[in-house]
């Protein structure tokens, strides 16, 4: 179970890979679209009033291409066997755990939340937040964090697989690599919405 969840990179092909990393990725389109939520970055989430299946489809191709695109360019560096279609598996299973936190917006609830916060702190209507909702938060901030580890240990552990990396230096690039893939598919989302 260990290895399914933290690598599966070392166990499975890339042909199974592959197909399980586009499915996730059709489904976690779906789950955006069905809580509002928008992945609006190689690392990045966020819960909307509403979400078009356009943005939503724009913002996965544009975020797993910004970073296979990134993590490929670095694999070749370090080994000039690096395949692009193991990046890609990284990658596209590397997501999953995104999708998963998606569920936390059942009935638009985590939205509202987060609007109630924004409006106390409003300087025209100021006043202490909702007990109930700084807990919510910081639960949801908790998971958060876990399951941001867990994409990084996904992406890490596909990475080392795909290229053979180790040491510092391959660490500290593949960390550059994430975030120009955050700088880049942020800055493409937005001019193109």
């Amino acid at each position: 179970m260990k290895t399914l969840l933290f690598n599966p990179f070392e166990k499975y092909s890339e042909k199974t890979l592959i197909i399980f990393g586009l499915i996730f990725s059709a489904l976690g389109c779906l789950l955006a679209f069905c809580f509002n939520a928008r992945f609006d970055g190689a690392i990045d989430m966020h819960f909307v009033e509403t979400v078009s299946i356009y943005e939503i489809v724009t913002d996965q191709i544009i975020n797993i291409f910004c970073l296979s695109l990134l993590l490929f360019i670095t694999a070749r560096y370090i080994n000039r066997k690096a395949r692009l279609i193991d990046i890609l598996c990284t990658v596209t299973i590397a997501r999953i755990p995104f999708y998963l936190l998606t569920f936390s917006n059942i009935n638009n609830y985590f939205y509202k939340i987060s609007m109630r916060m924004v409006e106390n702190v409003q300087p025209a209507s100021m006043r202490d937040p909702d007990i109930l909702d700084l807990s919510i938060i910081l639960v949801f901030g908790m998971f958060t964090i876990l399951f941001l580890v867990w994409f990084f240990v996904l992406l890490w552990n596909g990475f080392k697989v795909s290229c053979n990396a180790k040491g510092t230096k391959h660490a500290l690039l593949f960390t550059a690599d994430i975030i120009l893939a955050e700088v880049l598919s942020k800055t493409i989302i937005y001019f193109i919405s």
